[in-house]
């Protein structure tokens, strides 16, 4: 099993757990929140994605104050 992140432009985040074994199609990741191709796949192994962050729901990016 290979697990690996994905992020849309969004902001929304995903989890991939791809088989090794287990034998799929190829297809795309629609962003469920957007609607955006998030990544398409040739390859012929089983994926199965998961939205692990929206973006209302992400932390917001904090600036850092200047240096004294």
């Amino acid at each position: 099993m290979i697990l690996t992140e994905l992020k849309c432009e969004c902001g929304a985040e995903y989890r991939c757990a791809e088989s090794e074994t287990l034998k799929g199609e190829p297809g795309t990741l629609n962003c469920s929140s957007c609607g955006q191709i998030v990544v398409h796949w040739a390859s012929p192994h089983k994926r199965v994605y998961r939205c692990v962050i929206a973006p209302d729901r992400g932390y917001p990016v904090v600036v850092p104050p200047p240096s004294p």
